[in-house]
């Protein structure tokens, strides 16, 4: 058992070093390229911090061959990407983080929500109406990766239409090729990383007698989304609010879209062979996104007391009831 717990701290220590790796060559790139800070954070930060999901999601899929593994990692992800949203909040010193830039983040977070409740319905309706597949790919599959390829138009198109002016240039010292080469190192890192992180899980799910549902949304998402944390804290303290809560947004969005990637090497229709469990995990998504989104476009004034936002408190409070409930759901169902 030592053992198991042993292979997941290192393997997490391996995502949060190279996380960090990626976000400042990432940071590079795009200076590089001429990018802006939120065009960073919402597509190429959220894409390659979102590897750990992609990968340990196929090796889920095709190798372990458990689906709750493979979506409860999705959705455990893209709740912690909202617990990190309410943490850099708290951090934010200089009044709530969403009075700065909740305007310019409300497309990706109402993208998001949308993106989140078309996967619902899928699991609802692929187990209970609609069972139907497409070259063995759920039909619910292909419409959430269609909605993502139109949820990237909708961005770029915004991002053209409201164009920011970038800052001066900070990386002179480093070139193209050498950012492009310790980019790829540090991927090649999280990619190894992530497809070997479910079959850890999954020992782990059975040495401790806990459902794969639970272990799935808790411990693989916790350790996935160690990137987008280390991304979007060093995000805020270079003064790029907007790339973190970009970065956050935007991998939701992207790991919603890995249900279409996953359900490709998994022979079936990974939605309708899902764990119900899944259901409860994209409602309490919902309620996250729609507190954060309702925090971005109507922020307080200030903090409370204990400089803790209340959309924080809220998203926080969720988190911990939601962890509860999975807990006692998978233990049955998983």
């Amino acid at each position: 058992m030592l053992i198991v717990w042993l292979k997941l701290v290192l393997l997490v220590a391996l995502i949060v070093f190279a996380g960090s790796k990626l976000s400042r060559y990432g940071d590079i790139l795009g200076e590089k390229l001429g990018l802006s800070g939120n065009w960073i954070g919402v597509v190429l930060l959220a894409a390659v911090t979102s590897l750990p999901e992609l990968f340990s999601g196929i090796s889920s899929s095709a190798l372990v061959r458990q689906p709750d593994l493979a979506l409860g990692n999705i959705y455990g992800a893209c709740v912690m990407n909202l617990v990190v949203v309410a943490v850099i909040s708290t951090l934010h010193t200089d009044g709530p983080i969403s009075a700065r830039v909740g305007r310019e983040q409300s497309l990706s977070a109402a993208l998001g929500i949308i993106a989140v409740a078309l996967s619902g319905i899928g699991l609802f309706v692929s187990r209970q109406i609609l069972p139907i597949s497409l070259f063995d790919v759920g039909l619910f599959s292909f419409a959430i990766f269609i909605f993502y390829l139109v949820a990237q138009q909708m961005i770029f198109r915004h991002e053209k239409e409201n164009p920011s002016q970038r800052e001066e240039i900070r990386y002179s010292h480093i070139t193209r090729r050498g950012a492009v080469i310790r980019f790829c190192l540090a991927a090649a890192v999280i990619v190894a990383a992530g497809f070997y992180l479910p079959m850890v899980a999954d020992e782990l799910a059975g040495v401790m007698g806990w459902g794969r549902s639970f272990v799935g949304t808790v411990f693989m998402s916790l350790a996935t989304t160690s990137p987008e944390l280390v991304v979007s804290i060093s995000a805020l303290r270079m003064g790029q609010a907007g790339m973190a809560l970009g970065n956050l947004f935007g991998s939701c969005i992207f790991n919603i879209s890995l249900i279409f990637i996953d359900d490709i090497f998994y022979h079936g229709a990974i939605m309708a062979d899902a764990s119900p469990t899944h259901i409860f995990t994209a409602f309490l998504t919902l309620a996250m996104m729609g507190v954060a989104l309702t925090g971005l476009l109507f922020p307080a004034k200030r903090k409370g007391l204990i400089k803790v936002g209340w959309d924080a408190a809220v998203i926080f409070g969720l988190y911990l009831l939601g962890v509860y409930v999975i807990f006692r759901m998978g233990l049955t169902l998983g």
